[in-house]
């Protein structure tokens, strides 16, 4: 278990990404780098003297690592930067054997969200169709064009995943309680 677990600072990154995703359906870097420092702060001044630098690049290397495995999710616009600066804040902060329970349930309930949605618009077919007519043309011909566009789609196929990772956390910090 983290130091951070107990410290609700990370609660309170999430709950302003996911105010962010919810109303703007974006978050701002600003947020995220500020969330970066705060946590590299921390554990500076909660690391024992002689284990300060060590962890301080752990920190780093865990959000790093989760940008860079995701990168190529944002890049197709399958999701959004803010969302994967979520995630690597998650792990950074967590730790990447407990900050990937966070993360799975978040995207646990952005599934469950995603599928309600379809449901109540009744484009569920539609949908479906759309992604494996998309995986195969990005697999088999090759064309590499984005998996969202706003001007095609519209807002209302829009998760905002920054909330999700939030109900994910506080679903951890829940099942986390004795």
């Amino acid at each position: 278990m983290s130091i951070f677990t107990g410290s609700g600072l990370l609660l309170v990154i999430l709950l302003g990404g996911a105010w962010y995703d919810v109303r703007e359906q974006r978050i701002p870097n600003w947020w995220c780098g500020c969330a970066c420092m705060g946590g590299l702060l921390l554990t500076w001044a909660w690391a024992l003297p002689e284990e300060k630098f060590g962890q301080c690049v752990l920190f780093a290397v865990r959000v790093l690592t989760v940008i860079v495995i995701w990168f190529p999710i944002f890049r197709f616009r399958m999701m959004g930067a803010g969302d994967i600066k979520l995630m690597a804040l998650i792990a950074g902060y967590l730790g990447f054997e407990t900050g990937i329970h966070a993360i799975v349930y978040g995207f646990f309930i952005g599934a469950v969200l995603a599928f309600l949605k379809m449901l109540r618009r009744r484009n569920l077919r539609q949908r479906l169709n759309y992604f494996f007519a998309y995986i195969w043309r990005l697999f088999l011909n090759g064309e590499r064009e984005p998996y969202y566009q706003a001007a095609r789609d519209g807002k209302n196929v829009v998760i905002p995943m920054g909330a999700c990772f939030l109900g994910g956390y506080v679903w951890y910090l829940i099942e986390m309680m004795p």
